[in-house]
């Protein structure tokens, strides 16, 4: 039946009514919401997702063969060790090892292993593992190697049962628990070796992951984004977070933005600069958490190349820094001098220690000695993408430049940096350190240490039998104030020989959107992040 065209007309009319009455009700609702959520997590789904940026990228995932940070912020995610340094603490507590057993003077060490413990394939965490994951990282033979050379060896294992192994001693080494805390110490699941080759399985890690941590590894796009996904069958406490983004944002105003509008929820602590960070402190929902910390900032002087295999070169560049205006200028005084490889606060720190005075004609006549007037050139190597180091390299470059010296800085990405560095074809290199646990041996050793040049991250490629040989004495000695007389002589040979410039020891921040709950700042591990107890 044929309708007649008034009533087509109210027929439309009724619907223009309904259909704008429906969009003011969802205009109003997406209002309230916004409103209401307002720098809070968007959803459920949001709010077990973390966005993680960092200006520098990851090199790779091999536990027992990295030094970066970079790389120790998700190894640490993916791996367990027998013991754990949890929160701000620089103790130790149980993590694999329920308890342990020390026996013979110091020179057994019986652990007691969780039975409940998983490889993320399903396989249990046994005796075995403990075993095959420390020779691994003996015969890796980087930077892991430093820890345990010459205190254990493949006979230093007995496997009791499945859960139970005696570590025995070559002799006594007082900081070994300590060190198994430590990234280095991460328990691989032995089926390894099934990739290992020639390479220990090098390689097959670089991308993957073998580990029995809070996370596991979902995907990486090298250079711009790695995914960890909550390990639900893990043996300890579920993670909230069931995703976490790292993503590598090398613009620091980038990832400020991104920060500011919630895009990602903390950055790294080395992606902004003091200056920057003391602008968004309570700004656009952002807290910046700061703490006092063990982190060394220092030039590397590479001994094994000129200019700095000369004395006086390296005595005249500690003389034309000036360190104070770096302090201020660049930390906002939330840093201070500091001429050891040991930092204030932990046992072992040389308070004695000389620190050299800014004295520009002291280093010009030093230059003069060394035969190098009006000749003295080098590059000064520094990561890029990072403001506090540009800036602390542009200082120095105008510094030298006061006494005839002409510097060039260069910027590398940072695995190319890593390279750089750890194979000897630098000048000097900006860079920071921060130890994996609070005893001296951990940064004399790879700071001072014949053995540790290079990969082991002697990077001045500093050589003295003298200093080797008391390390050594160190490692082997219980008793602590003798131990501490022994660092205390490495220290005062390492001022005079200035293998190394140091500027200064930090305060760390980070900036955290506020609605970010968990997060804690160890002073030794300043840029470990513990993803598994944070929430949003």
């Amino acid at each position: 039946m044929k309708k007649s065209q008034p009533f087509v007309l109210f027929i439309l009319l009724l619907c223009s009514v309904l259909l704008i009455a429906g969009c003011n009700k969802y205009n109003e609702e997406a209002t309230t919401k916004s409103n209401d959520q307002k720098d809070k997590p968007q959803s459920d789904t949001a709010s077990e997702v973390f966005n993680f940026a960092t200006n520098q990228d990851i090199p790779h995932l091999d536990p027992h063969g990295t030094g970066a940070n970079t790389s120790f912020r998700i190894t640490y995610m993916l791996y367990d060790r027998l013991v754990n340094y949890d929160g701000t603490t620089t103790e130790i507590s149980p993590m694999l090892a329920e308890k342990w057993d020390i026996e013979n003077n110091g020179l057994s060490y019986t652990f007691h292993l969780r039975k409940d413990a998983k490889f993320h394939d399903g396989s249990a965490v046994t005796a075995e593992a403990v075993k095959y994951s420390y020779l691994r990282a003996l015969k890796v033979g980087k930077s892991a190697a430093g820890q345990f050379k010459k205190v254990i060896d493949e006979d230093s294992f007995e496997i009791v049962d499945d859960h139970t192994i005696t570590i025995n001693l070559k002799h006594p080494y007082a900081p070994f628990l300590k060190t198994l805390g430590t990234v280095y110490a991460n328990i691989v699941n032995p089926k390894l070796a099934e990739h290992e080759g020639e390479d220990l399985g090098e390689e097959y890690l670089a991308d993957k992951e073998m580990g029995s941590g809070p996370y596991k590894l979902e995907s990486w796009d090298r250079g711009q984004k790695l995914v960890l996904t909550a390990n639900e069958d893990y043996w300890g406490e579920k993670p909230t977070l069931k995703k976490v983004n790292i993503l590598v944002i090398p613009e620091a105003s980038t990832a400020r933005i991104m920060l500011e509008k919630g895009e990602v929820d903390m950055l790294d602590t080395t992606t902004i600069s003091p200056a920057t960070l003391e602008e968004m402190d309570g700004k656009n929902g952002i807290k910046v958490h700061s703490s006092p910390s063990y982190k060394l900032v220092f030039g590397d002087m590479n001994m094994s190349k000129a200019p700095f295999d000369n004395p006086l070169i390296r005595k005249a560049f500690v003389h034309a820094v000036n360190y104070e205006a770096i302090i201020e200028n660049i930390y906002l005084g939330n840093a201070f001098r500091v001429n050891s490889a040991v930092p204030k606060g932990m046992f072992g720190f040389a308070k004695d220690t000389p620190l050299y005075p800014y004295d520009l004609e002291k280093a010009k006549q030093l230059i003069e000695e060394a035969g190098y007037k009006d000749m003295l050139e080098f590059e000064i190597s520094i990561s890029e993408n990072d403001e506090v180091y540009k800036n602390m390299a542009v200082t120095i470059q105008s510094d030298l430049a006061k006494i005839g010296a002409k510097v060039t800085i260069k910027e590398y990405a940072w695995p190319t940096y890593l390279d750089l560095i750890t194979s000897g074809n630098h000048n000097i290199s900006l860079g920071a350190w921060t130890p994996d646990f609070a005893d001296p041996d951990y940064n004399l050793w790879y700071f001072a240490h014949s053995s540790s040049k290079g990969p082991g991250f002697n990077t001045a490629f500093y050589d003295n039998k003298q200093v080797d040989q008391l390390l050594e004495e160190a490692r082997t000695t219980v008793d602590e104030a003798k131990r501490e007389d022994l660092y205390e002589d490495v220290q005062k040979i390492m001022a005079e020989e200035i293998p190394y410039a140091f500027i200064a020891q930090t305060m760390e921040s980070a900036p955290v959107k506020d609605y970010v709950k968990g997060f804690e700042m160890n002073p030794m591990n300043t840029w470990y992040v513990p993803f598994h107890k944070m929430s949003k």
